[in-house]
């Protein structure tokens, strides 16, 4: 991590420590405009520090309120780079993916950050969002004419889930490309193919594997 990098990090966290979120959000902005980070550095940093701020709360070190603050400081700082994002798009490579969640599945904060990555990296992102019920998001793939679809599952319980819904969207159209990823997948992926497994580093080279 560049020290510039490091810097900003001290500071963001400064600001949502201090329950300062338009700090937190301009502090942000500032950066990515004035290219001390990148907006993949960005998500990188900011998926980071909430596995972090989880850890704490799981070691009785702050409050369930807290941790969601920072989550939801953390979305706002994700939808505020919106404009940023579009403006450093790459010229579109005509491929377009579809991003959801399975059914009880409500984080959808990780998803989020990743159709901003496809985005920059060229192709057109549809993010449906959380808890997408299976036949809707099988329409939504034939409606958007997508090429791939990226499923994220957060415990191990919608992990488990995962199976059956990606079976499902399979059968009804069996040409399309499934990406898989999340927490439910961060130690192990066991019962799923390397090739199903999406990393966020790997958006920029994803589209030579999309026929």
């Amino acid at each position: 991590m560049s020290d510039a990098v490091t810097s900003f990090k001290r500071t963001l966290c400064d600001h949502i420590s201090a329950h300062d979120r338009a700090g937190a959000t301009l502090a942000a902005l500032d950066a990515v405009r004035a290219g001390a980070i990148t907006i993949p550095e960005l998500y990188d940093l900011l998926a980071a520090y909430l596995v972090e701020v989880g850890a704490r709360w799981q070691a009785g070190e702050s409050e369930v309120w807290e941790e969601h603050y920072a989550t939801s400081t953390v979305r706002t700082i994700v939808e505020a780079c919106q404009p940023l994002v579009a403006e450093r798009a790459a010229a579109p490579i005509g491929r377009t993916v579809v991003l959801a969640t399975p059914p009880d599945e409500y984080h959808d904060l990780g998803l989020r950050m990743l159709a901003d990555r496809f985005t920059l990296a060229g192709w057109t992102a549809q993010l449906l969002g959380a808890n997408v019920p299976t036949d809707e998001l099988i329409a939504a793939i034939a409606e958007l004419e997508a090429d791939a679809v990226v499923i994220s599952a957060y415990t191990h319980f919608h992990r488990f889930a995962l199976k059956e819904y990606v079976n499902t969207v399979r059968a009804a159209h069996p040409d399309i490309h499934v990406w898989v990823g999340g927490a439910a997948f961060a130690l192990e992926h066991d019962g799923w193919p390397d090739e199903m497994m999406l990393k966020p580093a790997d958006v920029p080279s994803l589209a030579g594997q999309v026929g």
